[in-house]
């Protein structure tokens, strides 16, 4: 309190014992008319002081009630603030005016970041009590499932079917649904993240078309094999500009001796080199872009692949390499021979390479049918696939390899997905197995 108020509450006080101690003596004296005047004036004095007590206090305690409620509107008027206790109710007040207009600002950001998401995102939050409420949903999301936007769980989850059921589990997900909308089946990727904070328990739900999926990693391999593209040519161009502007200078000079003439030539030579492997490298590029339809036929996968192991025959004896293939079974693959071929040598030869410095090396090859599937599964106990390139492996001209080309597996792939078919890898415990499936 300032200075005014303690003044003026230690004279009421003041007063007030004064008064108390005039009646004790008037009591004492018998004057008895006295003594019911003074106290009285006492009763008076004191609600006098307790009103002006009230009146002290009465805007702090309606401060206190705008920040109970956050009702910011109230303010308190210059001439008051010049009470040290109202001035600090105003500051507090001012404080937490700003940090709730700074809070709604936030969730106006993270709204808007939300609705501008060409995801679906639901986020639902529960109470301590297992009570949960929509905390925040999008357009997309909306869209999607051709639903209204509500923002009432109860309501909500009549509208979404099946979904809700995956919701209902609480937990991290990830997996490919079909939901049910409008009577058409649609096939969505479904993402769920648990969050949990102090007081409530959060589930962020996404929601991506397989269209978007699909987009979303067509861009991310653009990316990757343009790296590789500007990596590549930049590496080949950097020293011909250098060499170039070295040769311009030497071209300047009056006296063209033979050891320039020898440098000149030098310097033409490997320009022609960098110029020779850059034009490689666009017909590698091209070759892989113009991969030929699959002339497909019935052709015995167990054959072919009997077949392609004999031309690593001399490898596997020279390098003791344990080959594992007992397959007796005939399977048929419609198919194309000379490109089934091209997939064997390239994941084969990725095999010897990464068996190289092993002990007691072994390629093992397994065929296997699952009703309209047929699995084709080459392993090798060799160096394996470390995780920082496990993205990358399947990448144009991306290669670890001192000769290597880059283009092996990716060549692979586009052979086995020119045949409708699919090519995945694992990596763990000292064993690396490419599995591709052929439908059939």
């Amino acid at each position: 309190m300032g200075k005014p108020q303690n003044i003026q509450i230690t004279i009421r006080l003041i007063l007030l014992i004064i008064n108390g101690v005039i009646i004790v003596f008037s009591f004492k004296k018998g004057f008895i008319v006295n003594t019911i005047g003074l106290s009285l004036l006492l009763l008076f004095q004191f609600f006098l002081f307790t009103e002006y007590l009230k009146k002290l206090f009465t805007d702090i305690e309606k401060s206190i009630d705008c920040l109970l409620f956050d009702d910011f509107s109230s303010t308190i008027s210059a001439k008051k603030r010049k009470n040290p206790l109202h001035n600090k109710t105003a500051l507090l007040l001012e404080k937490h005016r700003k940090q709730s207009l700074s809070k709604t600002s936030e969730q106006l950001i993270f709204t808007n970041i939300i609705e501008s998401l060409g995801i679906g995102i639901l986020i639902l939050r529960k109470n301590a009590n297992g009570e949960i409420s929509v905390f925040q949903i999008n357009k997309a999301f909306t869209n999607f499932l051709k639903i209204p936007k509500f923002y009432n769980w109860n309501l909500l989850q009549t509208k979404i079917g099946k979904l809700s059921t995956f919701i209902k589990d609480w937990k991290e997900i990830r997996n490919t649904i079909s939901l049910k909308i409008n009577d058409n089946k649609e096939n969505f990727f479904l993402k769920t993240a648990v969050t949990q904070t102090h007081e409530f328990e959060y589930l962020v739900v996404s929601l991506e078309t397989i269209q978007q999926l699909i987009d979303k990693k067509e861009k991310e391999a653009w990316y990757k094999l343009m790296n590789v593209m500007s990596h590549e040519i930049i590496n080949t161009i950097t020293p011909i500009r250098s060499l170039a502007e070295n040769l311009h200078s030497l071209i300047q000079e009056e006296n063209t001796d033979e050891d320039t003439i020898d440098e000149l030539s030098q310097g033409l030579s490997i320009i022609k080199r960098r110029s020779l492997h850059l034009t490689s490298f666009v017909d590698t590029y091209r070759k892989l872009t113009e991969l030929p339809l699959p002339n497909k036929k019935e052709i015995s996968l167990t054959e072919t692949i009997k077949n392609t192991l004999d031309l690593y025959k001399q490898d596997f004896l020279a390098k003791k390499i344990n080959l594992i293939f007992n397959i007796k079974e005939n399977y048929i693959l419609k198919a194309d021979k000379n490109q089934i071929e091209q997939i064997l040598i390239n994941i084969i030869s990725n095999c010897l390479y990464a068996l190289a410095e092993t002990n007691d090396p072994e390629i093992k090859i397994q065929l296997s049918k699952e009703n309209n599937r047929l699995h084709l599964e080459i392993s090798d106990n060799g160096i394996g696939i470390s995780k920082e390139i496990k993205e990358n492996i399947f990448v144009p001209y991306f290669t670890t390899r001192k000769n290597g080309s880059g283009i092996g597996l990716t060549l692979t792939k586009s052979i086995v997905e020119a045949h409708k078919g699919s090519i995945h890898f694992n990596t763990k415990n000292g064993k690396t197995t490419f599995i591709i499936t052929f439908i059939l």
